[in-house]
């Protein structure tokens, strides 16, 4: 039977329409299924975390090198009898160190009281070349909150055996035994929290490591007065020890002579050494923090908004792209299944984001990955959507 020639182009035209939208279909769910694997990819990717802990006994003195993800910590050390120490205002910490570079984006921290409350915290900390001793977390300095600090790019190479005193009369600061400077406004604080524990080299977050030495730190119960930290630095520099802190009844004293094994013996007799795991561990989980005041004091926190933001915009389009092929149309419905569905995809990484220290869980990538995902929707629609159907 002959079959007349404008029917016979009918169903020629409308089979290779239906062939151009089987293509179609499967080409975008291929292409979605891509940009879904390489967000993931990059989203959980430990970058160069290798999950060990990254501390290491130095040989010829006495110490504890700490590379990137490193940390060090001790068990909570709040104790009934320190309740009257840690309430009061009079103390003074001693530490040699050497650090190994200046820090390049945001705080690195040396050592830190932490009770479980970040607003609490009795914090050592590099800044680029600066060493700061404050408390709490206005590590962008938009609250004024009062610190000491000094530039390490002013004092000589080589190890630095820093002292901290303070007490209701202000905080002074020295430096291999030297005056260096004094803030009368500043009394620092003891965090008194049960949960209160001695970390260095990192934070409880796992994602402030500092590199360098330690090569001994102490609390001290008093304020210690000029003579006597001249006396300590004379004493370190010539035996390279704190064993002569012993004689003034530390809260606590880590002179890092053990040179093998994973504790750094207290000896201050409190039980409270510190332990050096052999896989990093994170000690407190912050899942979707609010980090917006990075902008202040971190020099890529633009780069990575950007990187957030953009790179959701594909995986938005081709969602959107394929549910308008399977739908027919596009509508309201599609841009509100694309954000949905993309913003699941990325608050399941932010949360898994909170176990590896090389990564941050934050609450700014959780928006701009949804914000990305609008956008790349509804390009999808103003754009393509017209012309995606004309093949239907």
């Amino acid at each position: 039977m002959l079959v007349p020639k404008k029917i016979s182009y009918y169903f020629y035209d409308f089979g290779d329409k239906l062939e151009k939208k089987r293509i179609f279909q499967e080409g975008s769910l291929y292409f979605l299924i891509v940009i879904l694997f390489g967000i993931l990819f990059f989203g959980l990717r430990p970058k160069d975390y290798n999950f060990l802990n990254c501390v290491t006994w130095i040989t010829d003195q006495t110490g504890i090198h700490l590379r990137k993800y490193g940390i060090v910590y001790t068990n909570p050390i709040i104790k009934k009898k320190e309740t009257d120490f840690l309430e009061s205002n009079n103390f003074s910490v001693e530490i040699a160190l050497k650090s190994a570079k200046p820090s390049i984006n945001g705080y690195n921290f040396i050592a830190v009281l932490h009770d479980g409350n970040d607003s609490n915290q009795l914090l050592l900390a590099q800044w680029r070349s600066w060493i700061i001793f404050m408390n709490g977390d206005d590590y962008a300095y938009k609250r004024k909150t009062n610190r000491i600090s000094v530039d390490t790019a002013l004092l000589p190479n080589g190890p630095l055996f820093l002292t901290i005193t303070t007490s209701n009369n202000g905080t002074k600061l020295y430096c291999n035994g030297k005056f260096i400077q004094e803030n009368k406004n500043l009394t620092l604080t003891m965090p008194n929290g049960r949960k209160l524990r001695l970390i260095v080299g990192n934070s409880v977050y796992g994602n402030h490591s500092w590199e360098g030495d330690v090569f001994g730190l102490v609390i001290y119960r008093a304020t210690l007065n000029s003579k006597d930290i001249e006396f300590h630095f004379d004493k370190w520099s010539k035996e390279h020890n704190f064993s002569f802190a012993k004689n003034d009844k530390p809260l606590v004293l880590y002179c890092f002579d053990e040179k093998d094994g994973k504790l750094a013996l207290d000896h201050a007799g409190g039980n409270h050494h510190l332990k050096i795991p052999h896989r990093m561990k994170i000690l407190k989980r912050k899942i979707l923090k609010p980090e917006w005041e990075k902008f202040w004091y971190e020099s890529n926190y633009i780069q990575d908004c950007v990187i957030n933001l953009v790179g959701f915009i594909p995986f938005g389009f081709s969602l959107s792209a394929t549910l308008i092929r399977f739908r027919g149309k596009f509508n309201h419905y599609v841009v509100l299944k694309t954000v949905f569905f993309c913003f699941l995809v990325s608050i399941f990484i932010e949360i898994v984001q909170a176990w590896i220290p090389s990564r941050s869980s934050s609450m700014s990538d959780l928006i701009l990955n949804t914000c990305g995902a609008l956008i790349g929707s509804i390009i999808c629609g103003r754009v393509f959507a017209n012309r995606i159907c004309k093949i239907n």
